[in-house]
């Protein structure tokens, strides 16, 4: 037993010994390769690198546009607390990344960290690649609820109207601010579409959706941005202190279940009521064969599809208000454009955008305006490389960097707007309407090369690019 514990203790020793003499002969190279001073400034380096990572949260715009000025072949890095970035700002570039295979980069990827699904969305762990249980979300709304947009634009109108006229009478003449009732209209109009008329009239559920957006930002962040030991903790801790996830899930969860059954009994020649929302069009889409290249071809359980409304329920109605609040306080800034807009709701203009979702450029271009003025985010087209990628401009990105692009530095660079810093509310109109406008006065378009849709995502990043814009 002696010679064993003295040959492990001899041999421990000789191991010590060894990595020692081995670590010398590394540090020795390094300092005849680098210098003495490298070994001691490379260490501080790194820590001064990392606590200036942390003014992104302040003021993540101030760092992407001093590095966006000083870009030079059409891309620049950031570092964030949690995250590094690539930002590529040339076209060619942008589409590069578009057309990443999925496997490589992952905008779901970017998503689920941002959002921390697993605390902020009732426990949703979403897939890290796009469409690996087929696309029924995609035809859900870039087809059905696109084409049934003559049928909800007239009685979105008719609900909001009822809304802000009880809001007003609830006020008692009192000054109404303008957030709660952006959010009472964005939300009542949103819930119709996603989830039913009955499901929007249910008070409690309205209140616990609303509370649901603030809740979901607060939760992701606070699991974001601590030490990896601690977010766990607090992340569940909050996520049990808000109840307005448990509610949305638990009410919305026995619906879709219903709707499940109902479409079982209907193949079995039961006539079942008839549903136009977005839980009823997903719910139909996933349980009809997939494309090819999806890994999962069950049809989606109820919980999976109230997961998918959540998720896009947060990102609409957030985007949506804030875009909204923008809008009405730009139009306040600036009201020499209150009468041709007036003029246009006036017109058949009006009624030819609630029959097809088509029409009112002013309006369109107004608001392409004021979005370009307060983008809601200085960073768009996300991707986190779940691989190593190259770019044709020869940057390389690691597995785990992330791909974006500096979106408000893009949308006020005067090398691609002309006058960038001055608002001007028919910028996007192009010259054949301009032309035909009556009383514009002043009002004009300061480059008509830059005409073009909100919805055109061409050049215009605020809904992302190409493959994956909404």
């Amino acid at each position: 037993m002696l010679a064993i514990i003295l040959f492990n203790y001899t041999f421990v020793l000789t191991l010590l010994s060894s990595s020692t003499i081995v670590s010398c002969f590394f540090l020795s190279s390094l300092v005849k390769q680098y210098g003495f001073s490298w070994l001691l400034v490379r260490p501080f380096k790194k820590f001064v690198k990392r606590v200036y990572s942390y003014r992104f949260l302040f003021d993540a715009q101030g760092m992407i546009q001093e590095a966006y000025d000083l870009a030079q072949n059409g891309s620049f890095v950031v570092n964030a607390p949690d995250v590094h970035y690539h930002f590529v700002t040339e076209p060619h570039l942008i589409k590069e990344v578009d057309h990443a295979p999925k496997d490589v980069l992952s905008l779901q990827a970017a998503a689920k960290i941002i959002l921390q699904p697993e605390y902020s969305m009732h426990r949703f762990d979403w897939s890290l690649e796009r469409g690996t249980d087929g696309t029924p979300l995609v035809r859900t709304l870039r087809s059905l609820l696109r084409n049934d947009l003559p049928n909800i634009l007239p009685k979105t109108r008719l609900a909001n109207s009822a809304i802000i006229d009880n809001l007003v009478r609830q006020s008692k003449n009192q000054r109404l601010h303008l957030k709660p009732v952006v959010r009472a209209c964005v939300a009542r109009s949103n819930a119709r579409v996603f989830f039913g008329e009955e499901i929007a009239t249910n008070k409690e559920f309205m209140e616990a959706a609303e509370d649901f957006i603030s809740k979901t930002m607060l939760i992701a962040e606070t699991a974001r941005l601590l030490p990896r030991g601690l977010s766990h903790i607090a992340a569940r801790f909050l996520e049990s202190q808000f109840s307005s996830q448990r509610i949305v899930y638990d009410t919305l969860v026995p619906i879709a279940q219903q709707r499940i059954d109902e479409q079982e009994l209907k193949r079995s020649g039961h006539a079942v009521p008839e549903h136009k929302d977005c839980m009823q069009w997903i719910m139909q889409q996933s349980s009809r064969l997939r494309p090819w290249s999806a890994e999962v071809t069950t049809p989606w359980t109820a919980g999976r599809i109230v997961h998918e409304l959540m998720a896009l329920w947060f990102g609409s109605v957030h985007a949506m208000g804030m875009t909204i609040i923008f809008a009405v306080r730009d139009l306040c800034i600036h009201p020499e454009y209150v009468d041709l807009l007036r003029k246009e709701f006036e017109g058949p203009s009006y009624e030819a955008w609630e029959r097809t979702g088509y029409g009112l450029p002013l309006l369109d271009s107004f608001l392409k305006e004021s979005a370009r003025m307060n983008p809601i985010d200085s960073v768009s087209v996300r991707r986190k490389a779940l691989k190593p990628f190259d770019l044709s401009n020869g940057v390389h990105v690691d597995s785990g960097e992330w791909l974006a692009t500096p979106l408000q530095a893009m949308l006020q660079d005067p090398k691609i707007w002309a006058d960038p810093s001055s608002f001007h509310g028919l910028r996007h109109v192009d010259a054949a309407t301009l032309e035909k406008l009556e009383n514009a006065g002043s009002l004009s378009c300061p480059d008509p090369t830059k005409a073009a849709l909100l919805t055109d995502t061409r050049g215009w990043q605020t809904w992302g690019t190409g493959r994956t814009a909404w």
